[in-house]
């Protein structure tokens, strides 16, 4: 499964809540049609401050070195998943899929997304691949959930490999075990080239400036690890607790930099890691 999150900044002419409306709504409704999607979900930051969500308190024991300025830096994030990078790289083509006078026919739109990117967003998304590890396989009802999204800085000194093997061993093996925990996936940032081909060869995020802003936001930050509960305190309760005592040992020991943040999560395209059918199942 090739998983893509693809951050974004809305442009300065809309509101925050301007911007979910236009996200979740129009960019979304041509998003999940693009072509052999296998997974969309789209990410938007809270209206709630974290402090508020989790309480003051706990949200500063829980803080580790947060980079400045990192709200102003963007306001959601999408998540894409696809089978194979050959389908990721041509979903944005027509699709056939919008009923016409003759059956079914393509949809140049959909190759566009909408078309909506200059007027959404600032710039290009900071688009780029994850590696996950699901801890704990997400259980959604039919309501809204707490989603918090944490974000972790690897140590300059600590090797890739043994900080994802750390992070992913006893680390999410404890805090798989909260109770109340609904999901829990961790996705590590690949260097792996995910822009080039998908986007335009005169896109904003492949000049100076725009590499210059991706940059900046992926200094601060290396892994987001996603946890789904009922209710914020079910979290905050589990971190106080004597019992998650390692948690803290191990932030401390082996990340430069941990914060969170509460996000509002739509599913546009339920993700499948299942053997795809040899026919439309979206």
């Amino acid at each position: 499964m090739l998983k893509i999150f693809g951050f974004v900044k809305r442009n300065a002419r809309l509101t925050h809540d301007e911007y979910r409306t236009g996200h979740v709504g129009y960019h979304n409704s041509f998003g999940r049609r693009l072509n052999n999607i296998r997974g969309y979900l789209l990410n938007v930051a809270s209206n709630r401050n974290i402090t508020d969500s989790l309480g003051a308190d706990i949200t500063k024991q829980l803080t580790i070195n947060e980079p400045k300025g990192f709200d102003e830096q963007w306001d959601g994030w999408g998540q894409l998943m696809f089978d194979r990078m050959e389908d990721y790289v041509g979903a944005r083509s027509a699709a056939r899929d919008r009923a016409g006078p003759n059956g079914l026919e393509s949809d140049p739109m959909v190759a566009k997304v909408g078309g909506d990117f200059d007027h959404l967003y600032a710039g290009s998304p900071f688009q780029f691949q994850v590696d996950e590890h699901i801890a704990v396989p997400v259980r959604r009802p039919e309501r809204k959930l707490f989603k918090l999204a944490q974000f972790i800085k690897k140590p300059a000194a600590l090797a890739p490999e043994l900080f994802r093997a750390y992070l992913t061993g006893r680390y999410a093996t404890l805090a798989a075990t909260m109770p109340g925990l609904r999901g829990m996936i961790v996705n590590v940032r690949t260097n792996l080239d995910v822009m080039t081909k998908f986007f335009a060869a005169d896109a904003e995020g492949f000049t100076s400036q725009g590499i210059a802003r991706r940059e900046a936001f992926y200094e601060g930050w290396d892994v987001l690890v996603e946890y789904w509960f009922d209710e914020p305190s079910q979290f905050s309760s589990a971190r106080l607790s004597p019992d998650f005592s390692q948690l803290f040992e191990f932030e401390s020991a082996f990340c430069s930099a941990v914060f969170y943040r509460e996000v509002d999560e739509t599913v546009a395209v339920l993700p499948k890691r299942n053997t795809p059918p040899p026919f439309y199942h979206r």
